[in-house]
């Protein structure tokens, strides 16, 4: 018989968009904050409402286990044991129901403890959640090659969802390149792409990272191959009202660049006002040849 064989966890990673595994790494498990952190809201809720009932379940086994613990309780009611362990981790106590003996006082203590320290992670898991900083920025769902005052670009827009400004807001554009090693070998790094203006210190509406493309560059020669392309975008900056770090990142592959086109107009002046048109975040228009 072949002996048990454990397979290597797998993770799986968003690199803004594009997604990857991490294999051999250490077990959710082993870090529940983190874990409970990226979890969506209804899962969340869930798994918090999961171990509620478990714990009362257990608990309203024990008190149903012990007739005459509970005062008032009809003996080896599990109901009555539920409902009990529910207001006693809940430290609410309606007083129909009361521990009647040693044991069941001792059996009520030990669930109280239990429930202070379940209040108490769950409300900080709460304030963290809501606390921690949130998307505000959204991007260009495809980037372009096109010109920039006259010289060919490669440019991606960018725009704040929120009514207050960012301030000291930073951009990084890169691209994933593979080298080659004399030896055979391979490996890929990232390759930051020098932009026009990589620093904004107040963004209000919407910005365009745009990196000058020089003839025969190897960015338009990876585009040109047939070998894995991404292109990934990130910005970051201070939240004006929330005085908070504000960040967003975005990916992107060789589909989503389109080569000759520029992006439409979004910011409009009507009577002396701007108008920033979300929606026409992602519309291009191509090059008159």
């Amino acid at each position: 018989m072949a002996p048990f064989k454990k397979h290597p966890h797998r993770q799986r990673i968003d690199l803004g968009g594009f997604q990857a595994f991490k294999v051999g790494g250490p077990h959710p498990l082993s870090d529940l904050y983190y874990r409970t952190m990226e979890m969506t809201w209804p899962t969340f809720v869930g798994l918090v409402t999961l171990v509620f009932i478990g714990i009362n379940v257990v608990f309203g086994t024990i008190y149903a286990s012990f007739p005459g613990a509970i005062a008032n309780a009809v003996p080896h009611s599990f109901a009555d044991g539920f409902f009990f362990s529910v207001e006693t981790l809940a430290t609410v106590g309606y007083g129909n129901m009361a521990p009647a003996s040693h044991l069941g006082h001792s059996i009520a203590a030990f669930e109280i403890l239990l429930g202070l320290f379940f209040t108490a992670t769950n409300t900080g898991l709460i304030f963290a959640r809501f606390s921690r900083p949130r998307a505000s920025i959204v991007f260009s769902k495809v980037a372009v090659i096109g010109l920039f005052r006259g010289e060919p670009a490669l440019m991606v827009r960018m725009a704040s969802i929120r009514t207050r400004p960012l301030a000291d807001v930073n951009a990084q554009l890169s691209w994933l390149q593979r080298v080659d090693e004399p030896n055979g070998g391979t490996y890929r790094r990232l390759v930051e792409l020098t932009l026009v203006h990589s620093h904004n210190p107040m963004l209000s509406l919407s910005w365009m990272l745009v990196h000058l493309l020089e003839p025969g560059s190897d960015l338009l020669k990876a585009l040109a191959s047939n070998e894995r392309f991404i292109l990934a975008a990130m910005v970051s900056g201070v939240d004006t009202l929330l005085a908070t770090q504000s960040q967003g990142s975005h990916s992107y592959g060789r589909k989503d660049i389109l080569i000759d086109h520029q992006f439409a107009d979004v910011v409009t002046d009507i009577e002396g006002i701007l108008h920033l048109d979300l929606r026409r975040l992602h519309e291009t228009r191509a090059l008159d040849a």
